[in-house]
């Protein structure tokens, strides 16, 4: 073989170990942000969940609901401190929150603060898109879920009165019928969404506590929060 021969040899073997060496370098800066972006959805995942549960908890007068709100506000005010470096974009969401942090009963304010989050959760998503991760169905189950703690909020509030106030319920009657595709698969949420109508919507007395309604939500999102963590696991 000669000299010729064996330096073109060499060149070419080079060549493919530094192709090997780039593309095991481009793999694992691709997997590096497919993790960046999955801790940037869980966060928010932890941020929908406790605005969510600020917004209920704010539609209520006890000491009990009012100390909830404060742990909540504290949880809420670490999320905002510890942001992954791939959330960055959720930190423009953090004047919003200092807002309501005094106006825990403001529902309009929380769900302005809500909708913009599942904005961020849905361009989280897109940039996570391809293989293994493009049906993950993320923003699109945030939202679906963002009807049911909608309900949760006004629920609560329709409960403080003796009688349900009438643009209230036509709110929670709209909720509800949109609800009942999943209802019908879920014996749980069924019961709910007949308790409240016949405690709630429907009665000219209102027969159920704004800490009840509260209650009687609360384990059906947390459920559904849970299945979509594991879908980021």
């Amino acid at each position: 073989m000669s000299l010729t021969t064996l330096a073109l040899a060499g060149t070419l073997g080079s060549l493919l170990v530094l192709i090997l060496l780039q593309q095991s370098i481009a793999r694992r800066q691709t997997r590096q942000r497919q993790q960046a972006l999955q801790q940037a959805l869980v966060h928010s995942l932890e941020l929908l969940q406790r605005l969510q549960k600020h917004r209920g908890l704010g539609g209520q007068n006890s000491s009990d609901a009012r100390n909830q709100c404060r742990n909540l506000a504290l949880e809420l005010d670490g999320l905002w401190r510890s942001l992954p470096g791939a959330a960055g974009e959720l930190a423009e969401l953090q004047p919003a929150w200092r807002a309501l942090q005094q106006q825990a009963g403001d529902f309009d304010g929380h769900c302005r603060l809500i909708e913009r989050l599942l904005t961020l959760i849905q361009l989280f998503e897109l940039r996570l898109s391809g293989p293994p991760h493009s049906d993950l169905g993320i923003a699109r189950s945030c939202r679906e879920l963002e009807e049911l703690a909608r309900l949760r909020g006004l629920a609560v509030r329709g409960a403080s009165a003796e009688r349900c106030p009438l643009p209230l319920q036509v709110q929670l009657r709209y909720l509800s019928l949109r609800l009942q595709s999943r209802a019908s698969r879920n014996t749980a949420l069924a019961r709910a969404l007949e308790s409240l109508r016949r405690q709630l919507i429907d009665p000219p007395r209102v027969a159920i506590a704004p800490a009840e309604c509260f209650s009687l939500l609360t384990p059906l999102i947390d459920e559904q929060l849970g299945q979509l963590r594991q879908r980021l696991a």
